[in-house]
């Protein structure tokens, strides 16, 4: 449900959304200007076309950045993911993120499971997915692979209308919230639609590498009222490319290299934009990070990032400091990644085994 960028998520969905029975005092002393703000976009969060989660530590969630990610590795990987956004802001958007995956030598492919459940408004607004993923890993030539890989979707949406407050239901005298409001609830509080995707990814000399992937392949319809138009979740293409420089030979596999991995990312839903543009360095066992988040509409953050590697794990926090008209009230982001890597065998030179997109 989040928009790619911070104010059209204020906008459309957090009027509705964060309003919620805790935030009593507040609306006591600016009931009349939330008020007039709410009337003009309660059902807006019905009705607009609804956008995706997103993370900041994109390479440690790879199978949710692209399909074609999945079973790359030299490892089976077990992967969680959390993240706090505006965690300042009275029903703020919380973000669970879980998935596992795996390398299908003998025929060449990667399989892998994807759970993911956004929570909006404390309660008010959740997104829960799973996924199946399947990806077929080709090589092209000495050094260069090419992953295919498609993703099938249960997606379910529950929308808890008790939760909101409107106009009618505040008492302009005193801000209390007293009453029932006369506001029509919606026909359906739950929606549960199947979703696909695909993606993309070349991989050369494990130094470079590109990927592009296309999400909500059929635009499925989240409405809540029957007699609505068709309130889609608009497809989402994303570009994510980089490089792997290394200070001493073998592509920084030596534990005393410095290796720096400057990398993009741009992705496009519906009428929002957006490109991240950072770089991560690395020196066994610490890694370092710094990224620009730029929305086309407006200016989003900037992002800080530190990591440990170790043999068997990953494990990774990062800040994001909001710089949009957010800034100083939304308490930023926090966002917490772990990577449990298992049945590794770094001796197989299988295909697939793209090294260079990950934390």
């Amino acid at each position: 449900m989040y928009k790619i960028a911070d104010w059209n998520k204020i906008s459309h969905n957090f009027t509705a959304v964060v309003l919620n029975k805790d935030w009593k005092l507040t609306l006591r002393l600016y009931s009349n200007i939330l008020a007039a703000i709410f009337m003009s976009q309660v059902f807006t969060v019905l009705t607009v076309q609804a956008q995706d989660p997103e993370f900041s530590q994109f390479y440690a969630n790879p199978l949710y950045l692209n399909p074609a990610l999945t079973g790359t590795g030299e490892c089976s990987r077990i992967i969680f993911n959390y993240r706090n956004q505006w965690p300042s802001v009275p029903g703020n958007f919380v973000t669970y993120n879980a998935a596992a995956d795996f390398s299908l030598e003998s025929i060449s492919s990667g399989l892998g499971i994807l759970i993911n459940s956004d929570n909006a408004g404390d309660g008010t607004y959740i997104t829960n997915r799973a996924s199946l993923i399947y990806s077929y890993h080709l090589t092209v030539g000495r050094e260069v692979q090419l992953n295919a890989g498609a993703e099938a979707t249960f997606h379910y949406q529950k929308f808890n209308f008790d939760n909101l407050i409107f106009q009618d239901m505040i008492d302009p005298a005193t801000g209390d919230i007293t009453g029932q409001t006369g506001e029509m609830p919606p026909d359906n509080t739950t929606v549960m639609v199947s979703d696909f995707s695909f993606g993309l990814l070349l991989g050369v000399k494990e130094i470079f590498f590109i990927g592009i992937s296309a999400d909500h392949l059929s635009e499925p319809s989240l409405n809540y009222y029957n007699q609505t138009d068709k309130n889609k979740l608009y497809r989402k293409y994303t570009v994510h490319t980089g490089v792997k420089i290394s200070t001493g030979k073998g592509y920084g596999n030596n534990n005393t290299d410095f290796v720096f991995l400057p990398q993009l990312l741009f992705q496009m839903q519906g009428n929002m934009h957006q490109m991240n543009i950072g770089i991560n360095v690395e020196r066994y066992p610490i890694v370092v990070g710094a990224w620009f988040r730029h929305n086309f509409e407006n200016t989003d953050g900037a992002i800080f990032m530190i990591g440990l590697k170790q043999k068997r794990f990953r494990f990774g926090y990062s800040y994001d400091l909001s710089m949009s008209k957010l800034k100083g009230t939304s308490g930023g982001a926090h966002e917490v990644s772990l990577t449990m890597l298992i049945n590794c065998n770094k001796k197989r030179n299988r295909p697939g085994a793209i090294k260079c997109p990950e934390f």
